[in-house]
């Protein structure tokens, strides 16, 4: 039995879903609430993995974060390993994270100071700015070790 949080990320999802003229299938509802529920960034096997094997195929994963990247859904990162991770793009909130080089344990970081850049950029008539910044060190768990 889903728990109200649950169903509550499950009408999100339906809703963004539909919003981004996108089909709504029980694959794309369950990706896009799993990216909802719980911060990534997540590979695609990582969210395979997180859905569990029997709620979609690695394809269909593979085929619904591309979408939801070109609706505007989800953010790619890329955090200096080789691997493509995704995490639900929040128009209200903007972040960055800090990642261990040793353990890999990523952490978010939650005033962005690039965001008085941008202000900069947009007053010499740029617009639809992004940017990309994430930071690498070592975590005081691994430093203690």
């Amino acid at each position: 039995m889903k728990t109200a949080v649950s169903k509550k990320l499950d009408q999100k999802a339906e809703k963004l879903i539909k919003e981004n003229n996108l089909s709504l299938t029980e694959s794309r509802k369950n990706i896009l609430g799993y990216l909802l529920k719980n911060h990534g960034p997540f590979s695609v096997e990582e969210i395979h993995n997180g859905l569990g094997n029997k709620a979609c195929n690695l394809a269909t994963v593979y085929r619904s974060i591309a979408q939801f990247e070109n609706s505007n859904l989800v953010e790619r990162r890329y955090l200096g390993d080789g691997i493509l991770r995704y995490e639900y793009k929040d128009m209200k909130h903007h972040h960055h994270h800090i990642i261990c080089r040793i353990c890999k344990n990523v952490a978010k970081m939650k005033y962005c100071f690039v965001s008085e850049i941008e202000q900069m950029v947009r007053d010499k008539g740029y617009s639809d700015i992004t940017h990309s910044l994430e930071f690498f060190g070592v975590c005081a768990k691994c430093k203690a070790k």
